[in-house]
């Protein structure tokens, strides 16, 4: 996946759950799906089975991490039940285009591993 669209991907499920407690994580997919035209773009360009586990893959990170708290059903659904300060301080750095171009820079560092750790340090 390119690493701006997985930056997107990120950053807006993070501002689309910060708006929308409680949730799903595939309500806030679907939704984003049908609402937001970028999302949707993306969607369109990586319809593989792969696409799936990538954004499962953000929302467990961002569960995992502390980004939000919730837990997970037994269906696999993610159940985000509040999104915690750092999601906020996550929010508010988005807004900067060179925080973007920062972990773009840094995208070897968490291509592999965990995007929220690399944001949690340029916080």
């Amino acid at each position: 996946m390119d690493t701006k669209d997985y930056l997107f991907t990120y950053f807006a499920f993070v501002d689309k759950a910060a708006h929308s407690i409680p949730n799903y994580d595939k309500v806030i997919f679907n939704d984003m799906s049908k609402n937001n035209q970028k999302f949707a773009a993306i969607v369109n360009k990586y319809q593989d089975t792969d696409w799936r586990k990538v954004t499962e893959k953000i929302f467990m990170e961002l569960l995992h991490e502390g980004v939000f708290t919730g837990t997970v059903d037994d269906d696999g659904d993610i159940i985000i039940s509040n999104v915690t300060p750092l999601t906020y301080e996550i929010l508010d750095q988005a807004k900067q285009p060179a925080f973007w171009d920062r972990l773009a820079e840094l995208a070897p560092q968490w291509q592999d591993g965990s995007l929220t750790k690399v944001v949690v340090d340029c916080l």
